[in-house]
């Protein structure tokens, strides 16, 4: 998905320039595209599959050319997190001086760079954040094609309480507007279809160990589903402490976890047997044999950059791609 929203991007933020007029890209013939996105930190594999399909999407657009423009793009470690994210932006904004922006996965860091680009007047397009915050306040500059935090949040509590015919529920979740916010509309979901909340548990990015957050839940009774909203380094540790506390399938309970995109493809193969029975509501198996998996793969594939596309970059190249619409649009019709 990441590869996708890659390209979707920057097609989309291409057209702005054009309807906007800014000074400089016809002269020069370049749409200057600054990439926010974690190369470090909890979240750099986030970073890592973006730069694929935004690598991936530049090369596709500019041998097919878009009027006669080129896209050219200079990224900027964001760390997701809301300091290395602002002084990133502020960087970018700086030096290299953008017409259009992609960025950045965490909300956190989203929401820190969104004054800066406003300020800037430059249009920011965001894939990955889910916090409502982002477009709820209705920010001029910023867009975003990422399902947020309330579309999320009810459907997976609402399958979760209709197809799990799950009636109990414990919350894991990161202390970050996302984490929080993805939380909150579960278990408000969850709560008005008749299913209760018996443990609401939040934790910083500094937690290591998990096994008394496992065993508390332990001693819950019956949990049905254990909804997780955590990024990759802290989800491995989670899911092994429930399954060593015997609390999910993995570990011989009935307890099922469930989870969003914030983990990447591989993430099962990292946990092992502990992984039993997760269910991951926006994602997909590049290796999936099924047709609609196998197009979507096959569009996305690049013997360049990967063998076998992940969510995160094919998502990112198609946030990239759109970007190339409205361009070859007249500027009247955008």
């Amino acid at each position: 998905m990441r590869r996708h929203s890659a390209i979707l991007c920057i097609g989309v933020l291409a057209s702005f320039i054009f309807a906007a007029g800014k000074p400089g890209v016809a002269q020069d013939k370049v749409i200057k595209i600054g990439g926010l996105f974690a190369m470090s930190g909890p979240g750099s594999y986030f970073g890592v599959q973006d730069k694929q399909g935004i690598e991936l999407a530049i090369e596709q657009v500019n041998k097919a050319g878009i009027n006669g423009y080129r896209l050219q793009v200079q990224y900027e470690d964001s760390a997701c997190s809301p300091l290395p994210a602002t002084q990133a932006a502020k960087r970018l904004l700086e030096q290299y001086k953008p017409q259009v922006a992609l960025g950045e996965e965490c909300s956190d860091a989203t929401l820190a760079i969104m004054p800066l680009m406003e300020q800037a007047k430059v249009p920011f397009l965001n894939a990955g954040s889910s916090s409502i915050k982002v477009t709820d306040p209705g920010n001029p500059w910023t867009f975003r094609i990422m399902p947020n935090e309330v579309m999320q949040g009810v459907d997976i509590a609402t399958n979760a309480y209709k197809r799990l015919n799950a009636r109990t529920a414990v919350l894991l979740y990161e202390n970050t507007n996302a984490g929080i916010g993805n939380a909150k509309v579960f278990a408000d979901t969850f709560k008005s279809l008749g299913g209760e909340i018996l443990g609401d548990i939040g934790f910083g990015r500094d937690v290591n160990d998990f096994t008394a957050i496992a065993t508390r839940i332990a001693g819950l009774g019956k949990v049905d589903v254990i909804p997780t909203y955590t990024l990759e380094g802290q989800g491995l540790r989670i899911t092994q402490a429930l399954a060593q506390a015997g609390v999910t399938k993995g570990g011989g309970g009935q307890s099922i976890q469930l989870g969003t995109i914030w983990l990447p493809f591989g993430f099962e193969q990292k946990a092992g047997k502990a992984a039993l029975g997760y269910i991951r509501i926006v994602q997909f198996d590049p290796t999936d044999k099924r047709e609609v998996v196998r197009r979507t793969s096959t569009r996305t594939r690049s013997t360049r950059f990967w063998s076998s596309p992940t969510s995160f970059a094919a998502a990112a190249r198609t946030r990239s791609r759109s970007a190339t619409s409205w361009p070859r649009r007249k500027t009247s019709q955008v």
